[in-house]
Parts: C-alpha cells; sequence; structure tokens
C-alpha cells in the first residue's frame, strides 16, 4: 500500500550518517546517535510552523550534541536521568541527561551491537559483534556491575527484547537463530532452530504470547511462546528487501524500516499490509520511534535526514481493517445461527 506525500510533516538534515533513534516523553527529548561516536539532543514540536513541507526543519531542532565515543555509536536508550550508549568503540556508556558528563562506563571485548533495558531501569543487556551476550546491574560496584556472560551465538546480536516483566530476555543474532534467556536466574531457556535467513529484530508481540524476528530477506518470522525451536507462522513482508528495524505501533500492529528506504506498516493476526509511513528516498532505514508526545513517528536513514511522519493515514487503516474484521466476526455468527437445511429422503 503505497502513502501520499501529505504523511511528511517535518525534517531535519543530519551532518553524518545517523545510527538509532530514540525518545523520552518525560524529558520531551529525542537523541539520535550516529557514526562518528555522537549523540545529537533534539526538540521536536509536532504542531509547530512549516508543517506537512520537507523543507521544513524549525520545528526540529538540535539542543546539544553529546560525544563520549571514539567510534561508532550503534544504539542509545533513555532510562530516567540517564542516557545509555553502546559503541563499536566496545564501550558502554551512562551518561547524566542533565550535566552530559559520563556517570560510568563498561569496556567490553568486542563491538556492541544491540542494547536494551531488562528491568527497573537499573538492569541492561547488550549484545555484541561476536554474538555474546551481556547483562548489567547497575546498582552494583564496577567490578560486579556484569551480572551475566555468555557467547551464545555465531554472529552477531542484532536486536534484544524482554517481556513485560522483564524476566525473559530474547535476542535475535546474525546466525539466523533466536535465543530465550531467564534473566533472574542467568540461564539459557532455549534456542531456536536455524531460520532461513539472518534475524535482524526481535519483538514481543500478541499480548505477549508471541515474537516476531523481521530477516534479512523481508520476512516476520513468528514464535509462539514456550516453543521456541521452529517459527510457528511467518508472513512475507517485500521478499528479499531486509527488515533493519520495528517499531511496535500498538496492538499488533508494527511499523518497519527496511533497507530499500520504506517505510512499511502490517497488522498480525490476521497478517495485513497498511498503508506505507513514507520513504528515505531509496536509502535505507535505520531507526524508527515515535515523538515524545506520542503523536508521529519520527525516522532515520541512509540519506542523514530526520523525517516526522502523521499517522492518519495509518490510524485510518487501522480502523478499516477493524471494521472489516468485525464484519467477517458477524458473518461468521450469521452462518452459524442458520438452521441447517435437511435433505430430503428419496
Amino acid at each position: 500500500m503505497k502513502m501520499k506525500k501529505e504523511a511528511l510533516k517535518h525534517t531535519l538534515e543530519l551532518p553524518t550518517l545517523p545510527f538509532d533513534i530514540v525518545s523520552s516523553s518525560s524529558h520531551n527529548l529525542i537523541a539520535v546517535s550516529n557514526i562518528d561516536g555522537e549523540i545529537s539532543l533534539l526538540r521536536y514540536n509536532s504542531s509547530g510552523a512549516g508543517s506537512r513541507s520537507e523543507e521544513s526543519s524549525d520545528t526540529l531542532t538540535v539542543l546539544d550534541t553529546i560525544q563520549h565515543h571514539t567510534d561508532s555509536c550503534r544504539r542509545v536508550l533513555f532510562s530516567g536521568s540517564s542516557l545509555l550508549s553502546i559503541s563499536s568503540d566496545k564501550s558502554l556508556v551512562q551518561c547524566d541527561i542533565t550535566t552530559k558528563s559520563v556517570v560510568r562506563r563498561f569496556d567490553n571485548e568486542h563491538a556492541l551491537y544491540a542494547l536494551s533495558e531488562v528491568r527497573d531501569g537499573v538492569v541492561f543487556a547488550t549484545g555484541d559483534d561476536e554474538g555474546t551476550i551481556k547483562v548489567w546491574d547497575l546498582r552494583k560496584s564496577d567490578e560486579e556491575a556484569l551480572i551475566m556472560k555468555q557467547p551464545e551465538h555465531d554472529n552477531f546480536v542484532s536486536s534484544l527484547s524482554v517481556d513485560s516483566s522483564g524476566s525473559t530476555l530474547l535476542a535475535a543474532s546474525g546466525d539466523g537463530r533466536l535465543s530465550v534467556w531467564n534473566s533472574r536466574q542467568r540461564k539459557l531457556v532455549a534456542r531456536s532452530d536455524e531460520c532461513d535467513s539472518e534475524l535482524l529484530t526481535c519483538d514481543v508481540v500478541h499480548g505477549g504470547s508471541k515474537v516476531a524476528c523481521g530477516d534479512g530477506a523481508g520476512v516476520l518470522n513468528i514464535f509462539s511462546w514456550d516453543d521456541w525451536g521452529d517459527i510457528s507462522d511467518r508472513s512475507v513482508v517485500q521478499e528479499d528487501v531486509s527488515i533493519d528495524v520495528v517499531l511496535v505501533y500498538g496492538g499488533d500492529v508494527l511499523i518497519l524500516g527496511c533497507m530499500d528506504g520504506v517505510i512499511r506498516a502490517t497488522s498480525l493476526f490476521p497478517h495485513t499490509p497498511l498503508p506505507h509511513i513514507g520513504d528515505h528516498a531509496d536509502n535505507g532505514v535505520e531507526g524508527l520511534c515515535l515523538s515524545p508526545d506520542q503523536t508521529d513517528i519520527l525516522s532515520i536513514g541512509h540519506d542523514c535526514v530526520v523525517r516526522a511522519w502523521g499517522v492518519e493515514q495509518l490510524e485510518e487503516g487501522i480502523k478499516k481493517l477493524g471494521e472489516e474484521s468485525e464484519e467477517e466476526e458477524e458473518e461468521e455468527e450469521r452462518e452459524e445461527e442458520r438452521p441447517r437445511k435437511k435433505k430430503k429422503l428419496k
């Protein structure tokens, strides 16, 4: 499904290639990390002047730039009064949002690729280029903060996710496997069979009963909870176009940033394409997040531009899909209520 140009609301050109974008409602901030190891802090006014103009940038404003890494900053995460970041320089850094100063730094053996909060704003997980998963407890001293280290995968850890309780940690990898961990007992629960392509994302969906993993072939591989051996379902989003980043929009609606530059949307259960959000003109999409006020979708891509997208068409598509589902359910109920005709005896 195509999108209309009116979906694009605001843009901001960046000086260099961005890697990640996240937002914080409590701080009303956006953080964008880049290939030079910097983190730019932005302010976004979704209702500002210049709405729906690709040339407008007055509503996306750079407030400050932080640099605590010597190489590309791959992931960034808001947590309370802190900003956590990981880098190709092998470091995990905790930075104070107000002072912009480093609170703690943890050096690792390999370049870090994935980052996720596990629970309580104090326990976090990282994954590196060599397939090692680590869990950190920032309540502990520097010497004791690393509470789990598992070299589980044969390729880079691409994405990390957790269940609502923070008890189960999920790791997707370039080796095509999903690993499942009990984060409290710090032990492996299961490891999936190898999928057909590298797994690049993982997200808990469908009320916590499913896990969706985007792969390098444009497929969403779906696992059922506690049945981790093989996928239980799959949805082809765009054949041979990798799904590089996923934003869980709500319910079973996923926003997908793809290598061809298109930001797609899809519903799960049923697996139904929704109107496209927009595109980065053939430049791969690197990151997605909601704006701090949760009204718009923000994206970054290889074109070095932050783009803000309205969600009106997406909401219309979701509403239409819901109405169609209700009609189908009502028709099925009517079919069940109709008396069956008795065959005449000869």
